[in-house]
């Protein structure tokens, strides 16, 4: 069992330590209470929001919204945010993904075969990708936002390494595993509290958290999945409209997400430019079942004619 050591803020005591311990040294797990708002949980727990796709109900973790940019006459950006484009919509660079998530797809040596979380800090059977950075809490109102998107970075020739004893960015790159870079992508990767609980997406949900490693410590993530980038550098998005109640509307009624697509079809993505909107006491939030942009059934809101955008918000949802 191990004793920690004080690397950095944001690590969390850890207690034992191992005499058989391969590779880089356990350092505990991440202190959740370092990281951005938008990743920390609610009365310790992550609870999912619900979206509504064509009249079906999707169930999604919300990992925060980012407004648009301001600028003043100037031309100086007065406030941290997204960019818009000449017509006002917001677009998100990929170049604004500044973590980088090693993976090792080419596996690893199996180590211990039977996990025990009463005695063992990790499972020997596969190898969790190293994180370079952690979200954490920044200050500074034109300070860029901090976002749970990584580069997803393939770690080749380290298959021979038993399962995670790399548990470090920095003795990766600096050849303590041996091997190299491969071929990287960008994805939604948002590191979140180890300890909370993670409320499921459905009853019958398989979907959960992920393991990673930064600097010797433990964390979870969300895995919304890779992101493709268009040719002009920016991140694929879905439409999405925040439809809020009317003012004076009874606390009862509640704001309404509407999504463009599901969970596993070709136009969704984690990222979604929402648009705002607000309902009437004649047709309220709730009687609003999906988005369309042509023939519009009666309970559909045409998206077309929505010119309001708030930003970009965060969602990681699952067909599983």
């Amino acid at each position: 069992m191990k004793c920690a050591l004080g690397l950095v803020a944001a690590l969390s005591v850890s207690c034992g330590e191992s005499t058989d311990e391969v590779g880089d040294r356990y350092q505990g797990v991440i202190d959740a209470s370092t990281l951005d708002t938008k990743f920390r949980p609610t009365s310790g727990n992550y609870r999912p929001t619900t979206a509504k796709v064509r009249g079906t109900n999707v169930p999604f973790y919300n990992l925060g919204q980012v407004a648009t940019e301001r600028k003043d006459d100037r031309g100086v950006i007065t406030n941290s945010g997204v960019p818009v484009d000449a017509d006002g919509r917001p677009y998100l660079p990929a170049a604004r993904a500044v973590n980088t998530s090693y993976e090792f797809a080419e596996g690893c040596v199996t180590g211990k075969a039977d996990f025990d979380v009463r005695t063992d800090n990790y499972p020997e059977t596969v190898q969790w990708p190293v994180f370079t950075n952690l979200p954490l809490t920044v200050t500074g109102n034109t300070t860029p936002p901090v976002l749970p998107l990584v580069k997803v970075t393939r770690w080749n020739g380290t298959s021979s390494e038993q399962c995670n004893a790399i548990k470090d960015a920095a003795s990766l790159t600096k050849g303590n595993f041996g091997g190299g870079a491969g071929d990287t992508t960008i994805a939604l990767r948002a590191i979140i509290d180890v300890s909370a609980n993670l409320n499921p997406l459905r009853a019958d949900s398989a979907f959960g958290s992920s393991g990673g490693w930064y600097r010797g410590l433990q964390l979870a993530y969300l895995d919304g999945g890779e992101i493709p980038v268009d040719d002009q550098g920016n991140l694929k998005v879905m439409d999405g409209v925040l439809v809020s109640p009317p003012t004076g509307a009874p606390t009862s009624e509640t704001p309404v997400y509407l999504f463009s697509a599901l969970p596993g079809e070709e136009g969704w993505s984690p990222v979604v430019r929402l648009r705002t909107f607000t309902a009437t006491t004649a047709k309220p939030a709730s009687s609003y079942t999906g988005l369309c942009t042509d023939v519009c059934a009666e309970t559909e809101l045409n998206i077309s004619t929505l010119t309001r955008y708030s930003g970009v918000l965060f969602a990681v949802g699952s067909s599983l």
